[in-house]
């Protein structure tokens, strides 16, 4: 029978154990939902006395076999699938792309992520997003094509997959390198840092504004520049993102400051934005094919990191201003978790918590 429990890190772990399988099935998963309809799917096949052939570790018998890179285009052509997933599928070396999914198992999934480590010498948070848009693939063609794949090979590694072990180490070291390490950034803008910053751009107001209504609402630089005038709705202090990174459509609220700031910048620039078709700023052509957009954003990127350099920031990017106005939230607020990722976008608690990396001191003011 199978059972779930969760976890402290948000995860819940599905434990399957039946007669026909040879051992207990162990995986985990982001959310209960994902882990119910794994683990009912499963219970199903076994009680018309199926296993599934990768549990056993031998051939599976169907009457079609996909290659993984078909199982792909399927997924792609089929769902709504976010760029930045299009982009890590986009990535599968030829030899996962031409595997066939009769050959998926276990064995299969760690022998991938061994590559990963070994021969591409990834990071280990790179290894989790190319083995999450894959994994969210398969998760598809098990409800769509059970015939196809019977099972998810992705979801039965265990927590923790992508930390380099002693043995990797021990294989990089022969080639001379060295395991690779998870390096959360923690970048802030300080008050005074941002008082600089703002005072550089006194004579460049698109850029100025751009800064500023990041670091009040927590948007991503793709967010900002993409936006319309028919996103934003001062009355409501609100801005309506259709479809972010992740796939999913938003409400972002304005802070007071956010909301004068937008009112002055839309007033003072009417003409201008209306003759760009209702972008609010310059920055990008409204081209929204992906090879425009990223290069529209490594553009900026590279614009304000001399706008920072110039005003003396050193090791500050743009999207720390994600980082920061996130922090802000926890610091200036008293939302919970799930209302702050309800302004941020985050659908992962974990990346969540990742940019909720408060200062030592303002925390220290709070105790007694």
């Amino acid at each position: 029978m199978a059972t779930i429990k969760s976890r402290p890190n948000g995860t819940f772990q599905l434990r399957v154990k039946h007669r026909l399988l040879p051992r207990t099935i162990w995986a985990t998963f982001d959310n209960r939902d994902d882990a119910v309809r794994y683990g009912a799917q499963l219970e199903g096949l076994l009680a018309q006395g199926i296993v599934p052939a990768a549990l056993l570790d031998v051939k599976p018998r169907q009457a079609e076999v996909w290659t993984v890179g078909r199982c792909m285009l399927e997924y792609m052509r089929h769902n709504a699938v976010p760029v930045s997933d299009i982009k890590l599928l986009d990535t599968m070396r030829p030899d996962v792309a031409g595997m066939t999914t009769s050959a998926l198992n276990y064995d299969w999934a760690d022998a991938w992520i061994c590559t990963m480590k070994r021969t591409d010498h990834l990071a280990p948070s790179t290894i989790r997003h190319r083995h999450g848009a894959l994994a969210r693939c398969f998760d598809w063609m098990l409800r769509k094509h059970p015939e196809i794949m019977a099972q998810n090979p992705l979801r039965l590694l265990k927590r923790g997959f992508a930390t380099y072990t002693d043995l990797d180490a021990a294989v990089l070291a022969r080639e001379g390198k060295e395991p690779r390490i998870d390096n959360e950034r923690d970048r802030r803008v300080t008050g005074e840092e941002e008082a600089a910053i703002v005072s550089s751009l006194a004579r460049r107001p698109n850029e100025r504004v751009f800064f500023t209504l990041a670091l009040e609402t927590a948007m991503r630089m793709r967010e900002c520049y993409t936006l319309q005038l028919s996103q934003v709705n001062l009355a409501k202090r609100t801005i309506h993102l259709e479809r972010s990174k992740n796939g999913d459509s938003r409400q972002v609220p304005l802070t007071s400051t956010a909301l004068a700031l937008l009112r002055d910048f839309i007033e003072t620039n009417k003409e201008a934005i209306f003759a760009r078709g209702g972008r609010l700023f310059p920055f990008w052509d409204g081209n929204q094919d992906v090879r425009a957009l990223d290069k529209t954003s490594a553009e900026l990127s590279c614009v304000f990191r001399e706008i920072f350099a110039d005003a003396g920031m050193t090791g500050l990017t743009f999207h720390d201003t994600r980082h920061e106005a996130t922090c802000r939230l926890y610091e200036l607020t008293t939302l919970s978790d799930v209302l702050i990722a309800k302004i941020t976008g985050h659908r992962d608690p974990r990346m969540l918590r990742r940019y909720a990396s408060l200062r030592g001191s303002d925390l220290a003011s709070r105790l007694w």
